[in-house]
């Protein structure tokens, strides 16, 4: 059992985020994924080690060079029917798949049957820390709503830190995830052009992570309540404009509002040519605004005055939370918001990519 003191020390590192200069993935790397750690030092520093510095860029590069042919999985026509398992996941029957594969990472694969033998898209659902797959699944709705549009949907959970909880590092995790996902392409008849990654948290500055460097493969995306993954700058930046959804709550205290997921929206915006905001909906308690290029590329941002009751190691979430979704409890927290009427964030997602395939 730990002690009050290491639960202590990870209640401060969650807390330290709300900072600006933590971030929840930052312990994962040098301490096994330890947010008290991240906190205040190595965790402080992390998504300015993991973005600023050039390794990141070579970690996805070199990802991307290893797999760059990934594109070219897409760049048949469209689609891959191999129909061969290619990597760790070797069952691609229709259903639902466990599979564990490199750096302890662990999968759940949900194949609709009509995915076996035509077309389908394929969206990777990230997790944020101390949550898993399932927990993600309970925020989103993905798996039933992957049977319903045709989308094989992968969650995958990230190894424990040295808490015993789910914890993403950026660095080590983001190349691991994007070669799964390239392999799982490779295996079944998927659509290039829907291809598309989204998540929550730690799960969103990974979404954030697998577009800087594989904007090729991506269709569109979807972080909510996300930490900073992209620098929008030189040497880690998009290799082409790309549709992107991002939501967050403005009492945050997790992922700061101001500090943490304005900066990162900021960033996308001046690194491409979009015109001027246009709010389509605002109804006092979410608001959306929608910039685009003239090439048609779209950023929209989804801010919301959601919350929840809940409390992660003694933390308060607040607007932390997953709109419309049904965690309401579970180890050390449910992370669905608790108002009623809100939108959906899985159903969002859903329909953001579908009217944003890769052109």
């Amino acid at each position: 059992m730990k002690s009050v003191l290491s639960f202590a020390g990870l209640a401060l590192g969650l807390a330290s985020i709300a900072c600006g200069g933590g971030t929840e993935g930052s312990g994962g790397s040098g301490t096994g994924g330890s947010v008290s750690s991240g906190g205040g030092g190595a965790g402080g520093t992390t998504e300015s080690t993991t973005g600023g510095a050039s390794s990141t860029s070579s970690t996805g590069g070199s990802g991307t060079g290893g797999v760059g042919g990934t594109g070219g999985t897409g760049g048949t026509s469209g689609t891959t029917t191999t129909g061969t398992p290619v990597g760790c996941l070797t069952d691609v029957s229709a259903g639902h798949h466990k599979v564990s594969c490199d750096g302890g990472i662990t999968y759940d694969v949900e194949i609709p049957a009509a995915c076996v033998g035509g077309p389908c898209g394929l969206i990777v659902d990230m997790h944020g820390y101390t949550m898993t797959g399932d927990s993600e699944d309970e925020n989103t709705g993905m798996r039933a709503l992957g049977q319903q549009h045709g989308y094989v949907i992968v969650q995958p959970t990230a190894p424990k830190d040295n808490f015993q909880y789910p914890s993403w590092d950026q660095l080590l995790h983001a190349p691991l995830v994007y070669q799964f996902l390239v392999d799982l392409a490779a295996s079944l008849p998927i659509d290039a052009n829907r291809i598309h990654a989204m998540g929550f948290s730690q799960g969103g500055g990974m979404t954030f992570r697998l577009l800087c460097g594989h904007a090729d493969f991506f269709a569109s995306a979807a972080p909510a309540s996300a930490l900073p993954g992209c620098e929008f700058t030189a040497p880690n930046t998009p290799s082409e404009e790309i549709d992107i959804l991002q939501v967050h709550g403005l009492q945050d205290p997790i992922v700061s509002f101001p500090n943490q997921a304005l900066p990162q929206r900021n960033a996308a915006l001046l690194a491409w040519p979009f015109g001027d905001p246009a709010v389509f909906e605002d109804d006092g308690m979410h608001k959306a605004t929608r910039w685009t290029t003239p090439t048609g590329t779209v950023y929209e941002f989804w801010e919301h005055n959601y919350v929840t009751s809940a409390t992660a190691l003694f933390v308060p979430l607040k607007g932390h939370c997953v709109p419309g979704g049904a965690d309401f409890s579970g180890d050390p927290a449910g992370y669905s918001c608790e108002d009623i009427n809100t939108f959906v964030f899985g159903e969002l997602a859903v329909a953001f990519f579908e009217a944003h395939p890769k052109n």
